[in-house]
């Protein structure tokens, strides 16, 4: 199963399909290397200041998953796409971007779990109903002067909470809105995460 991994606006990409080169992607055969060279090829990467794709191909994609996870402080959280009885969809502006609700998992909690506590809180939403499963994203970042590897698994809602929302601001959570897919289309996907766009697109506007 494929993995696309972003940092920033670029990615690593998982796969065992057949690639042709082209002059944004760096195609590597993952399972001839070794463990050193794969992550000097995912340093560089992340190093690098030419926007490029790295692309690795493998017949395990998730035995490599696990090999790239060990470079990395590996984090997991979950999240929620929400939407209500007038078909809208619940977002969240923060750090000047659209968002989605979502959280890290906390010791002894499921990812369902979490998904719906994240999305309580931070929205100040209730009755919340998962009505299945979406792709999880991966990303990373700068984590406490390093980088670390985030999961985030999805899950579609449903809601009929009529209340007020309202976001949290002590995560820096400046608005908690519904939004129609036409305002998603137009506000949204302009100014959001490449992994939350990639959410929408299979999720939204399928």
């Amino acid at each position: 199963m494929n993995k696309k991994i972003y940092f920033n606006n670029n990615y690593i990409l998982l796969t065992s399909d057949v690639f042709q080169p082209s002059g944004n992607q760096l195609i590597v055969e993952a399972d001839l290397i070794t463990r050193e060279i794969l992550e000097k090829k995912v340093r560089d990467f992340i190093e690098s200041n030419t926007p490029v794709n790295l692309i690795l191909i493998s017949k395990k994609t998730d035995l490599l998953f696990e090999r790239i996870k060990e470079f990395f402080k590996y984090i997991e959280a979950a999240g929620g796409l929400i939407h209500n009885n007038n078909n809208k969809y619940l977002f969240i502006y923060r750090l000047a971007k659209w968002d989605l609700p979502k959280g890290k998992i906390d010791e002894g909690e499921n990812p369902q779990q979490a998904a719906v506590r994240e999305c309580e809180e931070e929205c100040a939403i209730t009755g919340l109903n998962i009505v299945k499963e979406l792709p999880s994203t991966y990303h990373i970042y700068r984590y406490k002067g390093k980088f670390a590897l985030k999961t985030t698994y999805w899950f579609l809602m449903s809601s009929t909470y009529n209340g007020r929302l309202q976001p949290q601001t002590e995560e820096n959570i400046e608005k908690a809105v519904w939004l129609d897919k036409s305002s998603i289309n137009n506000q949204v996907i302009n100014n959001t995460y490449p992994s939350v766009l990639d959410l929408i697109s299979v999720s939204i506007n399928n």
